[in-house]
């Protein structure tokens, strides 16, 4: 499964919160897909979203 980080950071949604919201929400929801991609497009969204997966 492929999420990718659409309205983060360009449209005004902080990148930060949206990285947050998404790896918390996938670690939270009880499913039996075995891998999730985010999919990341710049430097600063990939930071973004590592920081949110240490801080999970």
């Amino acid at each position: 499964m492929a999420f990718p980080a659409v309205s983060a950071g360009i449209y005004g949604w902080p990148v930060d919160d949206a990285a947050r919201i998404a790896v918390t929400t996938v670690k939270a929801t009880a499913t039996s897909v075995v891998d999730v991609r985010f999919v990341l497009f710049t430097a600063d969204v990939h930071s973004a979203f590592e920081d949110a997966l240490a801080a999970s």
